[in-house]
């Protein structure tokens, strides 16, 4: 079979002129690919070559695939201290190599482009040819792995993945390298793989320790409700970071695992989708090396009808019932919410619609740990507001079942406030200790356009005052805050359950919530002071 993949790699790229971005030129052009997956390798991997021959029509310079879409159970060998380091070009010694390595970089190669694609590493320590790996125990290692191929065919980093999601045969890193690479359009790029997004190491730390403006990220996203779904995270940490983010996602609505994009910096998406039903699609944008400056026209989010992401399959953050809430009212409210360390300051005005089955909404208020799906927590900080089912929190963070119009309220005004603690540099890691994100979610399962809302940051003394503002009406959200990771205390047992109850929606607002018995208001009633203050000063600009 390997002759006859490699004689496909080859004749796919025949007749390609490749027009290359220069590292003169203020923007390149990029290419991802929301892929279905599919289980047959061969098939996967007469895609790809399909792929990238199309990215490189369309002039791309790099195209990025997602996460375990290729492989699959297969395992590949990147024996990048060893074997690569005098034959880079799998291409040209196919009797060293697996034929993934070798029909990529003869694609890589023929149409002139960078391809990153990501496999299951199996490393051997057992054997001698395992040379410059660090291999703490003699037995086989298997990673999930980043792998880059520039214009030439040959492999020029690998990267593997340091936050594993389950996982369970495979290993972690066994060191915590960032993965970095160069190219001949004047971009250096980190990379890195899937639930590594939501950690200091490496998504904080590879755009602030490397003063990175581009980043590539391959993955396989399970989404969640209302925070973290797909394209909405995405947008999120491509503004927050100020950073270009090339987004390629598996496809399986099924299991939830859906959401690619192209995104610069608070410019938003040059192009995104985030489709409820089977699809690989293969996105392209001229992307600025000025992460934000974009000129010239660009496609933007792709929408599926809400009816359609019915299909996919959404989990729901399991801490929402240990965030302080309250029930929002159809009315006008200025309230205040408040976590140990974080204050939260809304001001709102929705009318709500006839019927039986609608939305309620529930503002949020939290400082604690969170699960994520059990396979390890997190510090999480978050001021925001988001749609439940009911009027109990165990339906908070759901939709309906089937879609239906009219469900969800009008926002008329809606401005988030949230004051926390001033994130402080590790300086060991050369990375923030907390980092926040714009956060929205519309009934299309995509987030708003940045002209949609406006993010702001103030920082005062020893607290930093984010604010979060919906710049006009709108009928479709289903969250929409100021939502942070805190990472000192990652690992940590999640925050317990809270009592909560459920609010007169007939009588007179309630006064500005206190924390509960049992929250920590004397421990940071300083802190709680500054927060008070900070939110005045805001208030008066």
């Amino acid at each position: 079979m390997k002759s006859i993949i490699i004689f496909l790699a080859i004749l796919c790229a025949v007749d390609i002129t490749v027009q290359r971005s220069t590292p003169e030129a203020d923007s390149y052009v990029a290419a991802v690919v929301e892929y279905q997956v599919q289980s047959n390798v061969e098939t996967n991997l007469r895609n790809y070559i399909n792929l990238i021959q199309d990215a490189a029509s369309q002039n791309a310079d790099i195209v990025v695939f997602p996460e375990m879409t290729l492989t699959r159970g297969n395992s590949v060998v990147i024996p990048i201290h060893g074997l690569l380091k005098e034959n880079p070009i799998p291409a040209l010694a196919p009797e060293l190599y697996d034929e993934i390595l070798v029909s990529i970089s003869a694609a890589a190669r023929q149409n002139e482009i960078y391809v990153v694609i990501n496999v299951q590493e199996i490393l051997n320590c057992t054997n001698p040819q395992a040379e410059g790996e660090n291999c703490p125990e003699q037995k086989q290692y298997l990673f999930n792995t980043n792998v880059v191929f520039n214009r030439s065919g040959a492999v020029i980093d690998r990267y593997r993945k340091i936050n594993l999601f389950g996982e369970f045969t495979r290993t972690p890193a066994l060191s915590p390298d960032l993965g970095v690479f160069e190219t001949d359009f004047g971009v250096t790029f980190g990379h890195y793989i899937c639930f590594d997004l939501m950690f200091q190491v490496p998504a904080i730390q590879v755009v602030e320790k490397m003063n990175i403006t581009d980043i590539v990220f391959s993955t396989m996203w399970f989404s969640e409700m209302p925070y973290l779904t797909a394209v909405q995270i995405q947008q999120a940490y491509a503004y927050s970071m100020n950073v270009n983010f090339l987004a390629a996602g598996a496809n399986n609505p099924r299991v939830g695992s859906a959401g690619s994009g192209i995104y610069s910096g608070k410019a938003g998406a040059l192009v995104s989708i985030m489709p409820g039903q089977p699809t690989t699609r293969l996105l392209v944008a001229t992307v600025p090396k000025v992460p934000g400056e974009v000129t010239g026209n660009v496609t933007g989010p792709i929408f599926d009808s809400p009816s359609i992401q019915d299909n996919l399959t959404l989990i729901t953050d399991p801490s929402l019932p240990s965030h302080q809430t309250r029930l929002l009212r159809n009315d006008v409210e200025d309230f205040v919410l408040f976590d140990r360390d974080v204050l939260c300051h809304f001001r709102v005005r929705m009318s709500g619609r006839e019927g039986n089955m609608k939305y309620r909404y529930r503002a949020s208020a939290f400082s604690g740990v969170r699960d994520f799906s059990g396979m390890a927590t997190g510090g999480a900080r978050v001021c925001a507001i988001f749609a439940c089912t009911g009027d109990t929190i165990d339906t908070c963070g759901k939709r309906f079942d089937n879609y239906s119009g009219n469900t969800t309220v009008v926002f008329e005004q809606l401005e988030i406030t949230a004051a926390v603690p001033t994130p402080i540099e590790n300086s060991d890691l050369q990375a923030s200790d907390s980092k926040y994100f714009p956060i929205s979610l519309t009934t299309s399962i995509m987030p708003l356009k940045n002209e949609e809302f406006a993010f702001d940051e103030v920082s005062l003394l020893l607290v930093n005052v984010y604010s979060m503002k919906l710049s006009a009406a709108t009928d479709e959200l289903y969250a929409f805050g100021v939502w942070g990771r805190r990472f000192d205390t990652d690992g940590e047992d999640p925050s317990p359950p809270r009592e909560h109850d459920v609010e007169d929606l007939t009588t007179t607002p309630a006064p500005a919530t206190t924390p509960s018995t049992g929250s920590s208001y004397s421990v940071h009633k300083f802190s709680a002071i500054l927060f008070i203050i900070s939110i005045f000063v805001l208030l008066q600009q």
